[in-house]
């Protein structure tokens, strides 16, 4: 059965996106087969991922607006310009589901989970689902299908430490009532540049709250070129695989992989 891993925060622009979309790119080049699952209606991986003007028949809008079992075999799943990866997409319209989820509700929360572990989970090594902002619906929906969550945090943001609080409170709590099979997997710390004082501040008040187990050895430094692969929709690999961050990205998918045993 393949890994089901959510990369949460509760605090936007601390790498959620970026860490989905380049350590599934790191670990299909390893061979793993992955299905990224972009959960966030603001659909920022599946721009990043898919080809140029891909026509989107199906996506996850419709796998939680379905009270049926979805056939994956009809369109919800994409090829990616990424060697190994696929994609199920997400459109701006998921956004307006969430009232009916939250009516229907403890089910809808529960229609991620079925489509995943009855369908898929089988079919792929590791399945990584990219989150929203926030810790709302659609992060609970993933959070109750998860085996593992990874909660990136920017080395130069006081306020990303405070979302990293919230999301593993919530990241627990769902363990404890609803999902006991969910593990809070590491930390991830982003944007590391060694020569500031607020980045070897936040990484020492981290390391210092958080247990070494608990924290990736593997950091993700300061590196222009994430922005200008991101500017050109292309993963990090794919716009500069000699880069300090794709050698870091290498790195964290092996030892992701070391981690998780598979």
């Amino acid at each position: 059965m393949g890994h089901i891993i959510s990369v949460i925060n509760n605090k936007g622009g601390v790498g959620k996106t970026t860490t989905t979309c380049n350590l599934a790119d790191g670990l299909g080049k390893q061979g793993h087969q992955i299905l990224v699952v972009d959960a966030d209606p603001q659909s920022n991986t599946t721009t990043l991922l898919l080809p140029r003007d891909t026509p989107i028949r199906k996506s996850l809008y419709d796998v939680l607006e379905s009270r049926t079992s979805p056939d994956f075999s009809t369109g919800h799943i994409y090829a990616t310009t990424c060697k190994n990866v696929v994609l199920i997409p997400n459109i701006n319209e998921t956004a307006s589901l969430e009232p009916t989820l939250i009516s229907e509700a403890p089910e809808s929360f529960l229609r991620l989970k079925k489509a995943l572990k009855s369908n898929l989970s089988e079919k792929f090594d590791y399945i990584i689902i990219d989150c929203p902002p926030n810790m709302g619906t659609f992060v609970l929906c993933t959070l109750y299908a998860s085996d593992f969550a990874i909660v990136p945090i920017l080395a130069r943001s006081t306020f990303s430490v405070e979302g990293l609080i919230k999301a593993v409170s919530l990241i627990r709590e769902i363990q404890s009532k609803v999902n006991p099979d969910l593990r809070f997997l590491r930390l991830l710390i982003n944007s590391v540049d060694k020569r500031t004082s607020i980045s070897n501040s936040i990484t020492e008040q981290i390391n210092r709250a958080f247990e070494k187990d608990q924290i990736f050895k593997t950091q993700i430094p300061v590196n222009t070129a994430f922005e200008k692969a991101e500017s050109s929709r292309s993963t990090i690999f794919q716009h500069d695989g000699t880069s300090t961050g794709a050698r870091a990205y290498r790195e964290l998918a092996k030892e992701l992989t070391s981690i998780i045993g598979a």
